[in-house]
């Protein structure tokens, strides 16, 4: 079974203080990294997908069967976004160019429309 976005987690950009997503699902389990987003048939605005790959390297993610292009933001230890990927298409393998410890995947285009930047600090929290 894939990640969950049961909506008990959100993303925020702390450097802007814009919410990223209202809804995060967590990846931190092999099998949940290894699923990602395959076969989910969309991937609504205001929802993302947080990867924890336990420790920090040159991450890299793969879009088979996964049907639309995401936004990447790579993270570094202390939750500084060290590099993004914009529009990343389906059927492609992206390898991060920087070590990063975790990984966020987004709808395509949300990067763009909510000016998340390199050097931005972002922070994961629980919704209550």
């Amino acid at each position: 079974m894939g990640p969950s976005f049961p909506g008990k987690w959100k993303l925020i950009d702390s450097t802007t203080g814009t919410v990223i997503a209202r809804r995060v699902g967590l990846a931190d389990g092999f099998c949940s990294r290894f699923r990602g987003l395959m076969l989910r048939k969309r991937f609504p605005r205001g929802e993302a997908l947080f990867f924890d790959f336990k420790k920090p390297g040159r991450n890299s993610v793969h879009m088979f069967f996964v049907w639309f292009p995401i936004d990447l933001l790579y993270l570094d230890s202390s939750f500084r976004v060290v590099e993004v990927r914009s529009y990343l298409r389906p059927w492609q393998l992206h390898r991060s160019r920087v070590v990063s410890r975790y990984l966020v995947e987004l709808p395509a285009g949300t990067v763009s429309r909510l000016g998340v930047r390199l050097g931005h600090k972002i922070r994961l929290e629980k919704r209550f």
